[in-house]
């Protein structure tokens, strides 16, 4: 830790950081060790940097103000955790335990005090209701009395030069997502407090309940991005961290009884109910999901399943990415080499639990799966070859993710965008507002129509439709006539704009529902055949082509590197 620093911004978590204190002298092993500097300015963002090469390396990190302890909103950087000892062990009360990220460099991790250091969050009056209420004149009250108050309309967050600066009660007559926040010269803005008002006649809307992990608990605000399309929407969900289907059936009912109960007795009526496949066992898996479904359709019984195809850990580490768990969709298995192929192995096995599903529950309606991963896959594709607006190749983690696995704010809102799309079976874009994110319009964007294209082209996700025109066959780059030395990137493409491929490497025949699905990317190995068919929602699919892959004369065949 020795040239580690504690730095403090007002500005924002990643940017504006001024230096408080640096540590000189090697802190003492498994006890606590305090760092005193005196200091009188409020920031409201205070970090610890590790030093350079450091992997993080700290048991325990905790900011006071005196004797008071500063609790906040934790976050870190986004390097990969070695053995899961990533950044939320500074962070578990326990110093024995410790951080040891995947990267040696840039590592910190931090509290946002909130309005604890700087102007209080403004109010509304009157506040938005659940449901539709008549048009309104809102006044924002400011609890700092020498704080100005700057509101938006368009789902930004207002800073101290741009929104309105409120003077006067606001004429709300129509559907309005209104965000405000207060500033005192010299200090942080305070966070915002955001409020959509559905004003007259809503659009219809849903309720739904969401079973699964910590991944699924990411879309808490799914409700509060639907409302800024105009629909009240009705959320819950019922979940632990790791819960896999069965562990939240035989611990978390045990435990959160309760917890299970109001969430029904909340919805009344279930529309949507969602379950996160994430035990590797198709056989268990399916077992226990009828578990669950067998409780909702008591109360509802025209519920419709979604199995979640959620992404895996930056480190890649799970059994689909070491090529561990079989499919019937193909005879061999071949350990995905990239996070983008990780997500195809990962929708291979929700798949695979669906046919199962399908198999042997014949209540209710059929379960679809909902391909969330693919957005991401496609997404960090396109950050990495620079396609994806006002983003640096290499920024994926950065711009999406708080750690490893677990998305931020800007990730979230994707995750939510193609739930809408699948619930609501409409494009989000122009509708689901990117309220209160660190996203640029253009990405915003970006963000709707992939959601789209992820949902509306997946053919489990239930809104695929068969056209009569072909889609243009898949062309492969670099083409198979140049031999390999090496594992290389295959890129696939057609001459039919926005169309999906699906691929095989083991020679089994590809279609639109089966084989791996493509997300930018495959990895070559020399010697290999790739089989691929190219497919789009409301055309028919092309002709699937095959491809040999020769070894180089004289090149010594690759060592795949560990997934």
């Amino acid at each position: 830790m020795v040239g580690g620093r504690f730095c403090g911004s007002n500005v924002s978590e990643t940017e504006g950081y001024v230096v408080l204190a640096v540590v000189k002298e090697v802190p003492r092993e498994q006890e606590w060790t305090d760092f005193v500097f005196s200091n009188n300015k409020l920031y409201r963002w205070l970090r610890y940097e590790a030093p350079a090469g450091s992997h993080g390396h700290l048991g325990e990190l905790e900011f006071y103000a005196g004797t008071r302890r500063l609790d906040g909103q934790r976050f870190a950087s986004t390097g990969g955790s070695r053995n899961g000892r990533g950044w939320h062990f500074a962070f578990d009360g326990d110093p024995a335990t410790w951080v040891d990220t995947e990267e040696a460099d840039g590592q910190y991790a931090g509290v946002d005090l909130r309005d604890y250091a700087t102007a209080r969050i403004p109010r509304f009056s009157p506040p938005p209701v659940p449901g539709v209420q008549k048009p309104e004149r809102v006044t924002l009250t400011g609890l700092t009395p020498y704080a100005t108050i700057r509101y938006t309309l368009d789902g930004t967050i207002p800073t101290a030069t741009t929104g309105e600066l409120f003077e006067k009660p606001i004429a709300i007559d129509k559907n309005t997502t209104l965000i405000a926040a207060s500033f005192v010269e010299g200090w942080a803005p305070s966070p915002p407090i955001i409020g959509t008002y559905l004003i007259g006649e809503a659009l219809p809307g849903l309720r739904t309940l969401h079973l699964g992990s910590t991944q699924a608990e990411i879309t808490a605000q799914f409700g509060a991005y639907v409302r800024t399309a105009g629909r009240p929407h009705l959320y819950r969900n019922f979940t632990m961290p790791g819960g896999s289907t069965q562990r939240l059936w035989e611990s978390g009912l045990a435990q959160r009884k309760r917890d299970w109960d109001i969430a029904l007795g909340v919805l009344d009526k279930v529309d949507h109910v969602t379950l996160q496949p994430r035990d590797f066992d198709v056989a268990r898996e399916v077992d226990f999901e009828r578990k669950f479904l067998g409780l909702v359709r008591e109360k509802s019984p025209d519920v419709q399943p979604w199995l979640v195809a959620e992404w895996v850990e930056r480190e890649r580490q799970r059994p689909t990415d070491q090529a561990l768990v079989p499919s019937p969709q193909m005879a061999t298995l071949v350990p995905p080499l990239t996070w983008e192929e990780s997500m195809g192995a990962m929708l291979l096995y929700v798949e695979d639990v669906q046919s199962k599903l399908s198999e042997v529950e014949k209540a209710g309606k059929r379960a679809r799966v909902l391909p969330t991963n693919l957005a991401f896959g496609w997404i960090k594709n396109q950050i990495d070859r620079g396609e994806f607006p006002d983003a640096k190749p290499g920024s994926f983690y950065q711009l999406l993710f708080r750690d490893s696995v677990h998305p931020n704010l800007n990730g979230a809102y994707l995750v939510n965008l193609t739930w809408y799309a699948a619930f609501y079976g409409e494009s989000p874009e122009g509708k689901v507002l990117p309220i209160a994110l660190n996203l640029t319009p253009e990405q915003a964007t970006a963000m709707q129509r992939l959601a789209w294209d992820v949902i509306k082209n997946h053919p489990a996700a239930g809104l695929y439709e068969e056209g009569a025109e072909p889609v243009g066959k898949p062309e492969m780059s670099p083409s198979p006539a140049v031999p390999l030395k090496d594992i290389t990137a295959v890129t696939l493409n057609s001459t039919t704009p926005g169309a999906w491929f699906r691929y095989t490497l083991d020679g089994t025949p590809p279609t639109r529902t089966n084989g791996y699905v493509y997300c930018g990317v495959i990895s070559v190995r020399p010697g290999m055949t790739v089989k691929a068919v190219a497919f789009k929602s409301g055309m028919k699919d092309s002709a699937a082509i095959e491809a040999k892959y020769y070894t180089a004369l004289g090149a010594k065949p690759p060592v795949p590197p560990k997934p």
